[in-house]
């Protein structure tokens, strides 16, 4: 496929770390295993309880530290790292977009808001997404301008394409 046809297929590719919970996952995996080898050492039977947490530490890094999302003309997709919880948004779907700013105290990765579900790596801007019967799924973004636009030339020829 040539990179003209394929840009025609997905418009918007985008990958978004979250360094903030790589370090703060980092931080608790390296204090769980540093635990862990004192333990160990000292054959202490809280080793136990240091080895599941460190790893369960360095799974949650390894799947929540990144969010992909790709817009074509179809769907608006988002997933974590590896593909972990896939959403897929048809665009038909999509009654409205707009882009928002996240409250503090929802924080990060996945969550279930008030109106919907909302994924998200780092920050605090969002793309917010309006499906039917009011429900709502909002993305996080660190390029929400970009993203919105995206979805508004989805849209655009999900329209052209219907009529």
């Amino acid at each position: 496929m040539s990179a003209g046809a394929q840009s025609a297929i997905l418009p918007y590719a985008h990958r978004q770390v979250g360094f903030a919970t790589l370090l703060g996952l980092g931080a608790g995996f390296l204090t769980q295993a540093g635990k862990a080898v004192r333990d160990l050492r000292r054959h202490r039977r809280q080793v136990w309880i240091s080895i599941p947490l460190s790893i369960g530490f360095a799974c949650a890094m390894a799947l929540f530290s990144t969010l992909k999302v790709t817009v074509d003309g179809e769907c608006v997709c988002a997933g974590f790292s590896g593909g972990l919880l896939p959403r897929r948004v048809p665009v038909s779907e999509i009654a409205a977009a707009r882009a928002v700013t996240v409250p503090w105290r929802r924080g990060w990765g996945v969550r279930r808001t008030p109106g919907g579900w909302q994924y998200n790596v780092w920050g605090r801007h969002a793309v917010e997404l309006e499906l039917p019967e009011g429900r709502t799924f909002t993305i996080g973004s660190d390029e929400p301008e970009a993203l919105l636009a995206a979805i508004e030339a989805a849209r655009g020829r999900a329209v052209s394409t219907a009529a």
